[in-house]
Parts: C-alpha cells; structure tokens; sequence
C-alpha cells in the first residue's frame, strides 16, 4: 500500500504538522528502492536450524505480510531484521547498512532507529503513563525537545483513536488499547519501517479490530511495514506480498490474489485450506 503523504526528512510520513495530524491520500504504487535486504541468512538455536538461506527484500512503502504455521521461522526472521537475534551466516543490509551479528549494543542503535518493533506483549512501562510511554525513547535517544515530543505524542495518540489516555497508565487499558498505545510509542521514533510481530495474538477476538484498523490506515498511508499474522484476511486484504514460511524456508511469496486463490506450491495450499476453513 502506498499514498501520496508528506514525508518527513527521515522518510517516514508525517504523522503531525502544526499541532494537527497531515492529511493522507490513498493510492497504490510501492516505489523500487530496496529497504530492506537479506542474502542467504541462516539462523542456529543450538542444533536446530530455524532459518535457511533466507533471500527476502522489502521496498519502500511496501506492506508485506509473513505467514506460515507455528514454528516456521517468521518471528525469528523479523528479530534478526533488527539485531533481537542475531543471525548466523549470511547478509542483512536495512536501508543499505549492513547488519553485523557481532555488532554491540550501542552499534546497533543507528539501524534500530530506521525500525520500529511492535511486539505481541505490548511490553509498555507499567509504571509511567500513556503520554510518558510515548515520548520516552524521542527524549533520550533522539534528544527531541520534550515540547515537540509532547505535541507529537498527542497527535500519535489521536491517530491511534486513544486522545483521551494521555495521562492514564497501561494497567487501566485493555489489551487492544496497549497495543495501540505501542504502536503510537514505535511510530514516536520516527522510523522507515515498522516490524510487527503477530501484534494481535496475544488479544481477546472482540479486540483484534481495533488494532487492525489502526495498521490497516497506516499501510494506506504509505508506511512500509513488515507483519508476521495469523490474521489471513488483513495478509489478503491489505498486505502488496504475501511470503508464506515453513520449517525456516521461505516456500512461496507473490501478490495476495495469487498465493491465496492459486499457490504453486503444495505446502502453501495445504497451510492455506487449514487455516482458511477457520479464520475467513
């Protein structure tokens, strides 16, 4: 999904403009730039060979969604994406820097920065409030003054349909509305990119929708983003590429229309009646 909405200096879209969030149109074009790239990445637990010879690209302003059953390598895919895990052989380039498995900490930090990481626990500071979840990391990493932090915390919390939370703290929040707060704080840091992994799973069925919702306008905003989902129908609906993963290799990947209603590959039609009967 793709839009025609302004962009900021770090090419993300806008999310705020003079204290009011940027108007957006809806269009369609994924651009060619490459953001994200891996050549060959093989990941080891051990013995265990959970990753193999892993080629996978993401352009920018693509939203692709990875599928596969449990156990397949998706979540360990995307926390390689961002150093979480380190990978063991192969190559990983984000936005054409190389991501160095021996890389410490602090050498990770400029890569981290293109890549905002929503995880399935939300993993919110229960201590602080909405507001001070959000502008925490814009205040110390990006030593964003805390006046345009706020401002831009309030436009995010508005975005994310939560205005009336700022100042509330994470244990009187649903499920949903913690995840829409993480969303809000991962798109605070202003990233290229965002990497969910399965944001919905761990939510009650009555509150996947609304985090939906929130990741289905912000693809159409034009957001580049990476999914691990169960969630067949937003995969169908709203994703440019489906890539379906299976013991650690990616089996197939195309357009949605074409992996969902004529996969090539005996493994993906399997997977797909499965779990089609069951979540469409």
């Amino acid at each position: 999904m793709s839009s025609n909405a302004p962009f900021s200096s770090q090419g993300f879209p806008l999310v705020y403009q003079t204290h009011e969030l940027a108007q957006v149109v809806q269009g369609n074009a994924v651009e060619d730039e490459i953001f994200i790239s891996t050549r060959k990445v093989n990941k080891y637990f051990g013995a265990k060979h959970v990753l193999k010879d892993i080629d996978f690209e993401v352009r920018k302003q693509e939203v692709v969604a990875l599928i596969g059953p449990s156990g397949s390598g998706k979540s360990t895919l995307i926390r390689c994406l961002n150093g979480l895990e380190k990978h063991s052989s192969g190559e990983i380039l984000i936005h054409g820097q190389r991501l160095d498995p021996q890389m410490t900490v602090n050498e990770l930090i400029p890569i981290r920065r293109e890549l905002g990481m929503v995880f399935q626990g939300f993993n919110l500071f229960p201590h602080m409030t909405v507001l001070q979840n959000i502008i925490e990391a814009p205040l110390l990493v990006r030593k964003m003054p805390r006046e345009q932090a706020v401002v831009m915390a309030e436009a995010l919390l508005a975005k994310v349909g939560l205005a009336e939370k700022r100042d509330v703290y994470p244990n009187s929040l649903s499920g949903g509305q913690k995840q829409r707060v993480a969303i809000a704080r991962a798109l605070a840091m202003q990233p290229r990119a965002l990497l969910f992994d399965e944001p919905t799973s761990s939510l009650d069925p009555e509150l996947v929708g609304e985090v939906l919702k929130v990741m289905r306008d912000l693809a159409y905003e034009g957001c580049t983003m990476v999914v691990v989902t169960h969630e067949m129908q937003f995969a169908r609906d709203v994703s440019d590429r489906v890539v379906f993963l299976a013991d650690g290799v990616i089996v197939e990947q195309g357009e949605p229309e074409q992996v969902f209603r004529h996969p090539q590959q005996e493994r993906t039609r399997l997977f797909l009646e499965r779990v089609l009967a069951t979540s469409l």
